[in-house]
């Protein structure tokens, strides 16, 4: 019945209805099916590159300083204290250089942040909010544990020098080494944040 009355349609209309068909299967396809093409800003991608070697070169200074806590603990033992002193000295200067990486980072996600909004498909540039999200949260925990650092190696210097005995040092050792596995999950969750922005 419904082809009867097609039929009765008038040529020129039926072709015009077939081709207003066909008009809006291809707009439902392009607009609900096809992939949207994928944008990253030039800016954004040089920014996260450098960003990437920033974070990693604080994530090994900050495992470094765990190991060298360690070794400045058995001098104590030991009773190494010029040894101790020496390796504090090193490690307040590892302190200092930490935290000049933690401004050229946190330079590096503001750039990122910039272009978030130019980046596509939305999909995508939800990923790269959530990567600079961590390193941001990265940052956070470093400045923490740089804080946690220069208080250890004031107190150890303290006692070696005869000042104190301090009985903070476990604590703060402790606190040290959760920063440092913060640092280091904040990183990793950065670099497989960024692997699914690439899948984008």
């Amino acid at each position: 019945m419904l082809i009867d009355y097609y039929l009765r349609i008038p040529k020129r209309i039926r072709l015009l209805i077939v081709f207003l068909a066909i008009v809006l299967v291809a707009y439902f396809i392009v607009r609900f099916l096809s992939i949207e093409t994928k944008n990253i800003p030039e800016d954004f991608l040089r920014a996260r590159q450098e960003a990437s070697l920033i974070a990693q070169e604080i994530v090994n200074l900050s495992n470094e300083s765990v190991n060298k806590i360690d070794e400045i603990a058995k001098f104590d033992e030991e009773q190494k204290y010029t040894e101790a002193l020496v390796m504090i000295s090193q490690e307040l200067e590892r302190n200092r250089k930490a935290r000049e990486k933690a401004v050229d980072l946190s330079v590096q996600l503001e750039a990122m942040a910039k272009n978030l909004a130019q980046i596509s498909p939305a999909s995508a540039s939800q990923k790269a909010l959530e990567a600079v999200s961590s390193e941001t949260a990265l940052i956070s925990r470093l400045i923490t544990y740089n804080d946690y650092l220069t208080q250890l190696l004031e107190v150890l210097r303290g006692k070696f020098l005869g000042k104190n005995s301090n009985d903070k040092i476990p604590e703060l050792i402790q606190k040290l080494n959760n920063e440092a596995q913060a640092i280091n999950d904040l990183n990793q969750k950065f670099n497989e944040t960024m692997k699914e922005f690439d899948a984008k």
